[in-house]
């Protein structure tokens, strides 16, 4: 019964399977539409969006951030338990969240004391374990 069950490829076993050409050329060209796209939009935006807004939801959009980081952390904790090569995957997704999180609390903080804390936590906090993450998912994808 118990041989009878497939299981998950692990860190240490792993086949190395290939994409489909067709697949890898779709992925490029939908890729590099998306970077065309927003280059032109981001310069537009920088100079059409107001300097200053008000937002009704500000809680909302930090809690789920932070949220989104903590899942991030909690999976791929328990995909390096269960040793799944997904977990680099949830690694690079927490490392791009804790990115965004340093960028927006660098950019929304007040001047004075708020804004030297937003740095401060960016530079010694956010950016490193960003860092880490990063570094755990090239070494996984680089061990299989």
């Amino acid at each position: 019964m118990w041989a009878a069950r497939q299981q998950r490829p692990t860190l240490r076993v792993r086949a190395a399977r290939q994409p489909l050409p067709s697949l890898l050329r779709r992925g490029r060209v939908v890729a590099l539409s998306v970077g065309c796209f927003l280059l032109p939009w981001c310069v537009l935006l920088s100079a059409t969006l107001p300097v200053t807004t008000e937002v009704h939801n500000w809680s909302l959009a930090w809690t789920g951030l932070d949220g989104g980081e903590a899942v991030a952390a909690l999976a791929t904790a328990v995909l390096l338990t269960r040793e799944d090569p997904l977990a680099a995957l949830t690694a690079m997704a927490g490392g791009a969240l804790l990115i965004a999180d340093a960028w927006f609390d660098v950019c929304t903080s007040p001047p004075g004391t708020d804004h030297v804390l937003a740095v401060a936590e960016a530079v010694f906090v956010e950016l490193p374990l960003a860092g880490a993450a990063f570094w755990l998912a090239v070494r996984l994808v680089k061990d299989r």
